[in-house]
Formats: structure tokens, C-alpha cells, sequence
């Protein structure tokens, strides 16, 4: 059986209040807060060097605080395909945003129509007649993004990096056969990490009817043909033909 699979990122606008509750940590939590710890640093680091790159830069100064300005050819590009939505946008298709902690914008393929609409996709691979090897690149390859938005195409870890630290998140995966079945998952407070921390790959819950595929691989770096992050004895990576999140 063919499938179709679509791998979507949405970044939600509004932050919920949640109880903090008591929590005894472990040294798997440590390992954790070291790793959010991390990728904060990478965050901040990021945003000094944006600040540093604006034109115009100090509007005011009061009280000891800097109030910078945005650039002018950034002001109106939405962030991710939410904004895109909020916008009042409803046309599935190829748009140009700037993630936060980017210094560049990047064209993405918004889907509008799937789940309320809104959906950044990272990922799309199904029968376009395109190399059968497409997916089989390096680590910089995978870190920078390629293929086709039209057709088949990896969004970019430095993207997807930057799409999950910016916003709370939630990743969802559809499956499609060519005879209109489909199946569906999703993952809330999905995030990948930094560079530093190999692009780790997180989330907190799932929910959906085609399985928790996510779990056994939930917490573990990246992997690639020239990158064996992976638990396995054998090199996941060059074994499946393509990067993704392996475990063992």
C-alpha cells in the first residue's frame, strides 16, 4: 500500500495558564532542565546577535531599559503559518515567514485547510517521482532543509529548531493512502533542540488513532548518514536511508 505522510507544526498564539505543582526531580529531570538550559542559551546568543544586526536600534531608553526597534522589512512577515491564519489568510500554499531567532525569513508550506488550518509542514514525502534517495543527506543537508515545497521536501532542524522554541507547539502527523484512508497523530509540547544538543527531539503528550510512533524514540538527537547519534549497534540512519530521530 502507497502512503502519503504529512508531518505539520503548529504553533499555538496563546500561552495557557498551568498550575505549577510539586515535583520531587530525578536525575532524568536534571538532564532535562540541563538541555532546556541549553537551548536557551543557544536562544539567547541568537537574539544578541539580532539585536546587534538592527538597523536604527535604540528607540528609547527609560529607566535603564533599551527598547529596540523591529527592522522595517520585517515588520508585517509572520512568524510561522498561524500568524499567516490569524491574519485572515485561508489558501493553502507557499508563503514567506521569520521565525524568532532567525536572521533570515524562509518560504514554508502552510496547510489551512487540515485541523482548523495554521499548519507550518517540516515534512512532506509521497509518490511525486522524485529521487528515491532524497531523504539519504548529511547532517548540514538536514540542518539547512531540501527538496521541493511543491512536492517532497525536509523543512530544516535550524528551522524546526527555531519554529518550536518560539511558540508552544504542536507537531501532527497524517497518513494517507491512495484509496482515501488516513490516519492521524499528534504530539503537544513538541520541541527540538539546538545544534549544541543535536537537535534532541521532545513532547509531553499524544494523542490520535495511528499509534504513539514517537515514544520509543522521545528524547533522543538526530541522526544522519554521516551523523550516528542513534542507540543501535548498527547505524539506523544508512540502514532506513534517511535522518530522523532514531533510538534502537
Amino acid at each position: 500500500m502507497k502512503i502519503f505522510t504529512v508531518v505539520a507544526l503548529l504553533l499555538s498564539i496563546n500561552f495557557p495558564t498551568e498550575s505549577i505543582q510539586h515535583f520531587h526531580t530525578t536525575c532524568n529531570d536534571v538532564g532535562i532542565l540541563e538541555g532546556i538550559v541549553d537551548s536557551m542559551k543557544e536562544l539567547g546568543e541568537m537574539a544578541k546577535q539580532k539585536i546587534a544586526a538592527m538597523e536604527g536600534q535604540v528607540c528609547s531608553k527609560r529607566e535603564g531599559t533599551y527598547f529596540y526597534s523591529i527592522p522595517e522589512n520585517r515588520k508585517h512577515i509572520p512568524s510561522d503559518c498561524a500568524d499567516v491564519y490569524y491574519k485572515g489568510i485561508r489558501l493553502s500554499g507557499i508563503y514567506e515567514i521569520w521565525p524568532r531567532f532567525l536572521n533570515h525569513p524562509v518560504n514554508v508550506r502552510c496547510d489551512m485547510d487540515n485541523d482548523n488550518g495554521g499548519w507550518t509542514l517540516i515534512q512532506r514525502r509521497g509518490d511525486f517521482g522524485e529521487n528515491s534517495d532524497l531523504f539519504y543527506q548529511p547532517w548540514d543537508i538536514y540542518k539547512a532543509g531540501f527538496g521541493n515545497l511543491s512536492k517532497e521536501f525536509w523543512l530544516g532542524n535550524e528551522h524546526i529548531f527555531a519554529l518550536s522554541n518560539q511558540k508552544k507547539s504542536v507537531l501532527r502527523i497524517d497518513l494517507k493512502d491512495f484509496e482515501g484512508h488516513s490516519r492521524y497523530a499528534e504530539y503537544s509540547g513538541f520541541v527540538v533542540r539546538s545544534e549544541v544538543e543535536l537537535f534532541q527531539m521532545t513532547y509531553t503528550t499524544y494523542k490520535g488513532d495511528a499509534g504513539d510512533s514517537l515514544d520509543h524514540h522521545k528524547g533522543v538527537p538526530f541522526s544522519t548518514k554521516d551523523m550516528d547519534n542513534d542507540n543501535h549497534k548498527t547505524h539506523c540512519s544508512q540502514r532506513y536511508k534517511g535522518g530522523w530521530w532514531y533510538n534502537a
